[in-house]
């Protein structure tokens, strides 16, 4: 667990420390310990030492996150018991934390050789806890930032609830953001069939175009927060629309929390502005 700044007692001895001197970075602040066993240092995230305080391990969405995954916002901390966790499981409160709790089966290797779930358990997890429009935004960016190989992932996708296993087929790792995703599968499940990250004649990719004619735009939440950046993307559309595309710009909120505007939108363009033939 080096990577997060989380040591094992044994991994430290393993360095050279001893007794002494691990007990010298806590008086000085260089270190501390997180359960009996367990240790951190000034790099080590809070998320996994609240899950090992509470008796548990942090997992699904929390786990994803700290690995480059997009996950949604606000989503909480993951934490993953095993179902014989002690007493500190509401242990969460305390800090003030939105937890979101997990229950391993005994076959789950979420045990105390973990300081955080191993990949597969966590993805494994986020298909029990999205529904499928976030989740296959996650999986989308598994897939891009090359965290798990498709054929991994299908397989865990196979042995997931059945209401997931259809995002197999809806899986595209051309997909640069989750709103990008959210979008293009939202649009297949309501029979509109796009693509991703088509390059113009100007050099410019579309987020997502329908019928070679209509660009479907979708706006981050801190993508175009600067006023360099708004500039840049209006110059963008220009071109995209001096191509021919009829370019339609939804924001971060108006694709999340209303959907059904978006959807209309789409829809009323592709009817009343379609080319002829």
């Amino acid at each position: 667990m080096r990577r997060f700044g989380i040591f094992t007692t044994a991994e430290l001895r393993a360095r050279g420390e001893t007794t002494a001197t691990i007990r010298l970075k806590i008086a000085s602040g260089d270190g501390f310990r997180i359960i009996k066993g367990w240790y951190g240092d000034r790099t080590t995230p809070q998320e996994p030492v609240l899950a090992m305080r509470m008796g548990g391990r942090l997992g699904c969405l929390s786990v994803l996150a700290m690995l480059g995954a997009w996950v949604p916002p606000d989503a909480g901390t993951h934490v993953v018991f095993p179902t014989a966790a002690s007493g500190r499981r509401s242990a969460g409160r305390e800090h003030g934390a939105s937890v979101v709790r997990h229950w391993s089966g005994p076959a789950d290797r979420t045990g105390s050789s973990f300081a955080i779930a191993p990949l597969e358990l966590a993805v494994a997890d986020a298909l029990k806890c999205l529904p499928p429009h976030l989740l296959i935004a996650v999986l989308d960016s598994l897939l891009h930032k090359r965290l798990i190989s498709r054929n991994r992932l299908e397989a865990l996708i196979a042995r997931g609830p059945q209401r997931v296993h259809h995002l197999i087929g809806h899986l595209e790792p051309r997909s640069e953001s989750g709103i990008e995703s959210i979008v293009r599968y939202l649009l297949a499940i309501a029979g509109i069939r796009s693509k991703v990250q088509v390059t113009m004649l100007s050099a410019d990719r579309t987020d997502i175009e329908v019928d070679d004619w209509l660009v479907v735009e979708a706006d981050g939440r801190e993508t175009h927060a600067k006023e360099k950046a708004i500039t840049a993307d209006r110059v963008r559309v220009v071109r995209l629309m001096r191509e021919g595309r009829i370019v339609l710009q939804f924001a971060y909120a108006t694709i999340m929390y209303d959907f059904e505007f978006v959807l209309d939108a789409v829809r009323d363009v592709m009817a009343r502005h379609a080319p002829l033939g």
